[in-house]
C-alpha cells in the first residue's frame, strides 16, 4: 500500500520541486488575518529512552524496503534483549510517522499560496503552474467548523498519464485550543485515506498518537504518555504480531509483551536496560 501511494505522488512531487524553485509564485495581501497552515512538527512521541540502544538508530536508517526485509530476518532468529526488541517497535512506530508527517509538511507551504478568497466562514487558495507539459492546479480551503478548523488539499491535473479531477489528497481537523487534532492521507484514486493519525496534546508534551498505516492489513498503532508512564501498542506487523510495551520515562525501566517475541510472554528490564524479573 505504502508503494503504491509513493508511486502516485512521485510525478506530482517532481512538479512541485520544478514550480517552487522559480519566480513565477502568485502574491498577495498580508495574510495575517488568514489561519496559519496545520502542521505535525509539534507532534513527537518521546521515544528517548530507547537512544540508548544500537538498533534504535540504525532501524531509523534505512528505507521502507530493507526495514521490511529486517523484521523478516528478526522474525526467524532473535538475539535481542528486551530493552533492545521494545526499541525496534518503537522505531518502527517513529518511522511510519515521521514518513506520514512528512507529506503534509512538505505540501502546506503556506507562503507559496498567495492570495486567497473568502467565502463566507472559509478561506480558499487556488492556484495554477505549468511544467514539462503537464499543469496542476491546487486548491486548500480551510472552514471554522465548532471547535476545529478543517482543512482540505486537493489536486487537478491535465496532461498526465493519469490525470487528476478535484482529488483529495490531505485532510486535516484541528483543534483551535490546539489540544489535538486528526489527518488524513489518501493515494488520489481512493475513497479512504491511506493514512490516519489522531493525536492529543497537553501543552507541548504529545500525550498520544494513534496511527492507521495500513488499512489492509489493519496495521496499527496507538502510542499513550500519562506522566512518567508510557505505553505504545501496535497490530499486526511481523506476521500479524501483537506488541505492547511499557515503559518509566524517569527510571528507563520497562517491559515488553509480544507474540512474536520470547512465546509471548512478558519480559522486563531495569535502570541499566539488562533483562529482569517482571
Amino acid at each position: 500500500m505504502f508503494k503504491k501511494y509513493i508511486s502516485a505522488i512521485l510525478p506530482l512531487s517532481l512538479v512541485l520541486v520544478v514550480w517552487s524553485c522559480g519566480d513565477d509564485s502568485p502574491t498577495g495581501p498580508d495574510l495575517s488575518e488568514a489561519p496559519d497552515a496545520p502542521t505535525l512538527e509539534n507532534v513527537e512521541m518521546d521515544f528517548s529512552v530507547f537512544e540508548h540502544a544500537d538498533n534504535f538508530s540504525s532501524f531509523q536508517m534505512k528505507d521502507h524496503e530493507d526495514f521490511h526485509k529486517t523484521l523478516q530476518s528478526i522474525q526467524e532468529d532473535s538475539e535481542f534483549t528486551p530493552y533492545e526488541q521494545a526499541a525496534m517497535f518503537a522505531s518502527m512506530a517513529q518511522l511510519w510517522f515521521h514518513s506520514m508527517g512528512q507529506l503534509p509538511n512538505a505540501w502546506f507551504q503556506e507562503h507559496q499560496w498567495g492570495e486567497p478568497e473568502v467565502d463566507g466562514d472559509t478561506w480558499i487558495w487556488e492556484w495554477s503552474f505549468s511544467a514539462e507539459g503537464e499543469s496542476l492546479t491546487m486548491t486548500v480551503t480551510a472552514e471554522t467548523v465548532g471547535d476545529e478548523r478543517h482543512w482540505e488539499l486537493r489536486y487537478t491535473t491535465e496532461g498526465s498519464e493519469n490525470d487528476l479531477d478535484n482529488a483529495l489528497l490531505i485532510a486535516s481537523q484541528v483543534r483551535l485550543d490546539g489540544s489535538g487534532g486528526s489527518w488524513q492521507l489518501y493515494d488520489f484514486f481512493e475513497d479512504e485515506p491511506v493514512f490516519v493519525v489522531d493525536y492529543e496534546l497537553d501543552g507541548e508534551l504529545t500525550t498520544m498518537v494513534e496511527m492507521q498505516y495500513d488499512e489492509e492489513e489493519d496495521g496499527h498503532f496507538l502510542y499513550e504518555r500519562d506522566g512518567d508512564i508510557s505505553t505504545l501498542q501496535l497490530w499486526d506487523v511481523i506476521n500479524s504480531a501483537s506488541t505492547s510495551i511499557q515503559w518509566n520515562n524517569d527510571t528507563g525501566t520497562g517491559s515488553i509483551q509480544s507474540a512474536g517475541y520470547r512465546d509471548g510472554e512478558e519480559v522486563c528490564w531495569n535502570e541499566q536496560f539488562e533483562e529482569t524479573a517482571c
